[in-house]
């Protein structure tokens, strides 16, 4: 497997949308709270690139991976890191990371944040793993589960 990353162009919004739901319908019905990932439009993903952007994984021409980040007052912020099912534990989701960092970086950043569900522990780990740090838990917005922000110095 030979895996590229690269930042995603607007026109490719419905493949980051597509792996995205890809990667998140294992969630569909298990979490307290649905996941907002589940209900997101191209024009929702357009949205969110537009205050930042997207990455896409290929495994040469294979679409395998996609993740967006913000670009916030004080830090890059990295959400829906996404991976189907099919294509995990290869390294996809690190190589993202790695080009997820490498953005915040070059953009002046000290920090990287994310938030996890606290009811996704694997999450927590793998982040972990990564040098991320648990700096603040909190009720979700819609529910009684918990999140928990992780930063990672750049």
């Amino acid at each position: 497997m030979a895996i590229s990353v690269r930042l995603a162009k607007p026109e490719e919004a419905p493949l980051v949308l597509k792996l995205m739901l890809a990667a998140f319908a294992e969630y569909d019905g298990v979490l307290q709270v649905p996941s907002g990932a589940l209900s997101e439009t191209v024009y929702d993903v357009l949205e969110h690139m537009a205050h930042g952007g997207a990455v896409l994984a290929f495994d040469g021409e294979t679409p395998v991976g996609s993740g967006r980040f913000e670009r916030r007052a004080d830090c890059i912020y990295i959400g829906r890191l996404s991976v189907p099912p099919e294509y995990r534990g290869q390294g996809i989701g690190s190589a993202m990371m790695d080009a997820l960092e490498g953005i915040g970086r070059a953009d002046g950043f000290a920090e990287a944040l994310l938030g996890v569900r606290t009811a996704i522990p694997r999450n927590i780990e793998l982040y972990r793993r990564r040098g991320y740090e648990i700096v603040a838990t909190y009720p979700h917005p819609r529910g009684t589960e918990l999140i928990v922000d992780m930063v990672k110095k750049l």
